[in-house]
């Protein structure tokens, strides 16, 4: 093989090489801890105000949640907590103490879910133990998937 046609063949391996590690550094997003924990209060946040449009926006289409034994796409858990806030339910809904682990273009979320639910007059505090998988999509996390589990209440003090 001539010098030239080296010179020319290591060049382009460079440049294919560049371009792929370009493309790999464009495809992580900055491990920012805050942007996922955001993505999902600021889901929290639209659907406790019924702002479905906003609450979706935060969604992978191919979103679903398991919540009290049941598996719920978008629309099924929309409907569920919008039929209850029809009834005259108030959520509320934080993010606290949350676990960011990443991936590349993926995150998990470990979370204490701290709120409740007030109703007639009633405020009932609650907490859930919740996960959840965002994918990094369009410049933004969308949310793939969720798990939450209600922590019972106290055992009334005999």
């Amino acid at each position: 093989m001539t010098s030239k046609r080296f010179a020319i063949l290591s060049a382009l391996a460079c440049a294919a090489l560049a371009a792929t590690a370009s493309h790999v550094s464009a495809a992580c997003p900055a491990a920012d801890p805050a942007a996922v924990s955001g993505a999902v209060q600021g889901m929290f946040s639209a659907m406790a105000v019924r702002d479905l449009k906003a609450a979706r926006g935060y969604l992978a289409p191919d979103f679903y949640i398991y919540d009290g034994g049941m598996r719920f796409d978008a629309d099924g858990i929309f409907g569920l907590i919008g039929a209850q806030q029809q009834a005259g339910a108030v959520y509320t809904w934080k993010v606290t103490e949350p676990k960011v682990h990443f991936a590349c273009d993926t995150a998990w979320i470990t979370y204490v879910n701290t709120g409740g639910v007030a109703k007639a007059g009633q405020d009932t505090p609650l907490t859930w133990l919740e996960s959840g998988v965002l994918k990094y999509e369009a410049g933004h996390w969308a949310i793939v998937f969720m798990h939450s589990t209600r922590v019972p209440a106290p055992s009334p003090v005999k």
